[in-house]
This record gives C-alpha cells, structure tokens and sequence, in this order.
C-alpha cells in the first residue's frame, strides 16, 4: 500500500484500464455507455497496461470532450483489423517461425539470429500514429495541454523491464512524485508513443521496446498491484474495467480420459494468470483492507483514506466468442492458430487476445455496452453522485491508499 495522499477534492476519479489485447475493444464499448449517460463526465487520473494503455493514452490525450473522444475510438476500434496491428502475410509469418526454430535447433550458437517475438507488430507502430496526435519529437500530443488547464491530473503507462524484473510506472502529470519499491518503481517523463508500445508487446507475440534504460515488455507481467499507481495520485474513486470473464464454463472441464491440452489452450491459461489475474486478488486484497479499516476509529486510521472502488468484467465468455470468428482470420495466420490448436478449444482464451477482426471487436464493443447499462446503478452511485455515495456493497469497496 502507498503512504497516505490527502484528498484533492471531489473531482478524483481514476480510471484504471487493464490488458487483453484485442479484449480492450470491451472497455471502450463500456465507456461509450457512461459517455452517454454521463456527458459531463472526465477522468483526471488514468492508468493503463497492456492494451489498456492504448486506451488510456487516447482518453487522456484528447482535447475533445469525452463523448467525442470515445465516439472516435470506438470508431476505429470497430473498423480494426489483423493487419493494422501485426503482419499476417505467409511470408512473415514463416520467417519468424523459422527463425524461432533456427534459434532453438541451434542451440544459442553464435550464427543463430536473434529472435524478436513470433509476429511482426510494425504495423501497430502506424496504426498508433494515426490514433493519437504526436508532437514533432514524437511525444503525445494533448497531454501537456490538458494537465495544464486541470483536465488531467495524471497519466500513468505501465512496462515491465525484462532487465531487472521490475514493473516500470511510466507518468506524465502534475508535480508527481516518483517512487520506488523492490518489485516497481516510477519515472516521470514526457511520454511517447514507444511507451505504449511497450505496454502493449506480448511476451513472445510482440517484440520488447528498447526504451531509455533497457528493454521493456507487456506491463501486465510483474504487475501485482494494478490499483497502486491511481492510489499514489490520490484517487478516491476508482473504475477498473477488466477484460476478463470469470464466469464458469462446465463444457471447459477436462474430465479422466480427455486429450491432452494443445498450447494454445496452455498459453491461455498462462496468460490469465499472469495478465488478468492480478486484478481480482488486488481488489480482494482492497476489500479486505476496506473492511479492517472501517473498523477503526477515524483517529486511529493515521491519516489513511476511503476509496470507492468499481470492478466491472464480461458477462460473457469472449475466449469463446472468439473461436467463432478464427474461420475468418488472415489465412496464414489461422494456419500457425490452428498448429496450436485453435480448433481444440471451445474456448480459447489465447485467441480472444490477437482475433483482432471487425465482426468479433465489434461483438466486444456491444458486450460492454449492454454490461454498462447492467451496471447503471453501480455507475451512478460512484460516478453521479461523487465520493462517498452509497452503493451496492459488492460492487464498491473502499480501502487505503
């Protein structure tokens, strides 16, 4: 837990936008919803990993208002394909693959040619420079401009350094202070495109990012505490919008006798654990402090906070949503799914991660929607009525920063 922050006033809402790959699609149907129902609404504090950060760096970046800020990345997310955001041409593909073979096959001899992650992701190097507004020393554009005029408290983009094992909390604000702890510590900087890059490269999918102290990955991997950044810029509301679905699948149990599980079923799980897992047992850790703190007295609490907080994640399984659009993904690259064992899976968690096709973002971009509307009153009591409110005890938990 962060050292005590004192209470800016009412406008210190965070938004915290976790990865997913082409799961992130949900959150910005989410936010079309509040965008909606709450026209006036703005975060000033934002924080994003993975995919999330995509996201994140365009809400904060935006000169416009909130609604026409997400009426835009809604648009271009629906529009979205494979190949804006990696190389799917047979000619790629098998290149990488080759050289991940030669690599292994070579056993680290000196003429193997180094590996930079199974897919070429340049084209996400474009798509993202058509999506935000860069200055000329490539830095992005609107953020200096809205901390200045008081829209935007703090932006925070999450990396993890493949040197040292840390979490890296890349931020751009006002008058932040940086900090340090064993497994994570903080840099203040001009923020660039580079950094959500980083953020957003998949281990062994995506290549690293060399950024300006080494190589850095997806910020989802070392990322134990996803709620620390907004908590240490003093946040007292707080919106977490996972890509998650946590929800059971019966037909998914593997009962005695059942073949054995392809990689790309592995690869899900693993992904699970080490990206999207770490929001549940934080914010069941947030309870808990929630619950031990409203049991002292207000002179005993040392000066520590409450602050509401609201997780919201998938109603439906989008792992198995997926599965249904890998028929129609690039054809080479549907052949290297299917060598991993897409047509395995009924639900295929990996590939709900990369299916970047129109028609699934566009089933994810509907999902949040209608999960938002579910969640109106939940919404309301955190985001109409400011902190404090009262709200559905499973839905909002308050705890220390």
């Amino acid at each position: 837990m962060s050292s005590p922050v004192p209470k800016r006033g009412p406008d210190d809402l965070a938004i915290v936008l976790t990865g997913g790959g082409a799961r992130a699609a949900y959150q910005v149907g989410f936010l079309r919803w509040i965008a909606r129902a709450f026209p006036e609404i703005h975060f000033p504090i934002v924080t994003g990993v993975s995919a999330g950060a995509i996201n994140a760096a365009c809400l904060a970046a935006s000169r416009g208002t909130h609604a026409e800020t997400i009426a835009g990345l809604h648009e271009r997310w629906r529009r979205l394909t494979v190949d804006e955001v990696f190389r799917t041409d047979r000619g790629s593909l098998a290149g990488h693959v080759a050289r991940w073979a030669g690599r292994l096959l070579g056993g680290g001899a000196r003429f193997s040619r180094p590996v930079h992650g199974l897919l070429d992701a340049s084209p996400l190097r474009g798509t993202l420079d058509g999506l935000l507004e860069l200055e000329p020393d490539g830095t992005i554009g609107g953020l200096r401009e809205n901390i200045a005029d008081g829209r935007l408290w703090a932006l925070a983009l999450i990396t993890s350094h493949y040197g040292s094992g840390q979490s890296v909390i890349w931020t751009q604000g006002r008058d932040l202070p940086e900090w340090r702890r064993p497994e994570r510590r903080s840099r203040n900087t001009r923020l660039n495109v580079e950094h959500v890059l980083a953020s957003a490269a998949l281990p062994f999918f995506f290549p690293a990012i060399r950024l300006d102290d080494g190589w850095h990955g997806d910020g989802g991997i070392r990322l134990t505490d996803p709620f620390s950044p907004a908590l240490r810029f003093g946040a007292n509301r707080i919106l977490a919008i996972s890509t998650r679905f946590t929800g059971s699948s019966p037909s998914e149990e593997t009962p005695d006798g059942s073949p054995y599980p392809p990689p790309l079923q592995i690869g899900g799980q693993l992904m699970n654990a080490i990206f999207l897992d770490d929001l549940d047992r934080d914010a069941r850790e947030l309870q808990r402090v929630n619950r031990l703190l409203r049991e002292l007295p207000p002179e005993k609490r040392r000066g520590l906070r409450e602050v509401d907080l609201l997780v919201v994640r998938p109603s439906a399984d989008v792992g198995r949503l997926s599965a249904k659009f890998e028929p129609v993904l690039p054809k080479a690259f549907r052949y290297l799914l299917r060598g991993l064992g897409s047509r395995e899976v009924r639900s295929p968690d990996l590939l709900s991660l990369l299916a970047f096709h129109p028609e699934y973002l566009e089933q994810l971009l509907d999902l949040g929607e209608r999960d938002a509307a579910a969640h109106a009153g939940e919404l309301r009591a955190l985001l109409g009525a400011g902190a404090g409110a009262p709200a559905p005890a499973d839905a909002i938990c308050a705890t220390t920063a």
